[in-house]
């Protein structure tokens, strides 16, 4: 179950599935409606937080689910459209024009992590674990984990934690660069929340822009794209509005 609220302009998405936080259907379809729904019309909402209820951030993808369909004729090919379907919102959760933040207080393995590391940005708990253990079970991350885990740390830690299923705490997790912060327990999901408001008080546009940009390094479009992006910007109110502001307060100095 995957419980939303708002507090101003930052939108809290907490999943709730006892015992461990893993996802199934039900869980995935929930993060595909909330992704479909920031993406056609955000509202007032300008930072997406994702957390987890229980003493994982998320556990990962079902494993129930998936050796219940390992015994049938079809079940390896169900089990790989789940794990299309996974990349498929993670993906838009991905693209979306707001910034997103995991606040992993508990431990995130296998799909857990390959939700947060389709996050802008990621706190982890100096206590708890994280890493993509599947080939613990004779898997692979499927849901773009082999992907993203490259792309934010490097060839050489994604083929250390992929391939020997290694859970590291915290602290490497940030050195590793797969989090960009680390804190006590307590204190993961009060850091972000002032992170979601510091990322609220400033331009919108401005923050969907530079996400673009930085997308854009994937298909080496990216300098094009600041210029134009640029431009777009110079025309908005919200731009105008806040440079007069600070040559104003220069100007005072």
């Amino acid at each position: 179950m995957l419980h939303i609220s708002q507090d101003g302009h930052v939108l809290s998405a907490v999943l709730d599935a006892p015992p461990a936080n893993a996802l199934g259907v039900a869980d995935l379809q929930a993060f595909a409606g909330l992704a479909r729904q920031l993406a056609q019309d955000p509202g007032t909402v300008r930072v997406l937080l994702i957390r987890g209820s229980q003493r994982f951030f998320c556990g990962g993808v079902d494993i129930s689910m998936i050796s219940e369909h390992a015994g049938h004729d079809d079940g390896p090919d169900r089990v790989a459209d789940f794990g299309a379907e996974l990349q498929s919102v993670l993906g838009a959760l991905e693209a979306l024009p707001i910034p997103t933040i995991a606040a992993m207080r508990g431990s995130a393995v296998g799909g857990g992590l390959e939700l947060a590391l389709a996050c802008d940005f990621r706190v982890v708990a100096s206590e708890s674990s994280y890493g993509l253990p599947e080939s613990r079970l004779g898997l692979i991350p499927g849901g773009g984990g082999t992907q993203r885990l490259t792309e934010v740390a490097g060839r050489g830690t994604a083929l250390r934690l992929i391939l020997l299923g290694e859970l590291v705490k915290g602290d490497e997790a940030v050195d590793l660069g797969i989090a960009q912060w680390v804190r006590a327990s307590e204190e993961v999901e009060g850091f972000a929340l002032e992170l979601a408001q510091q990322l609220s008080d400033l331009a919108p546009a401005a923050l969907a822009a530079a996400k673009e940009c930085i997308t854009a390094t994937r298909h080496g479009t990216g300098y094009e794209l600041e210029v134009s992006l640029t431009r777009d910007l110079l025309s908005q109110e919200d731009t105008i509005n806040r440079l007069q502001s600070f040559l104003a307060g220069t100007r005072k100095k």
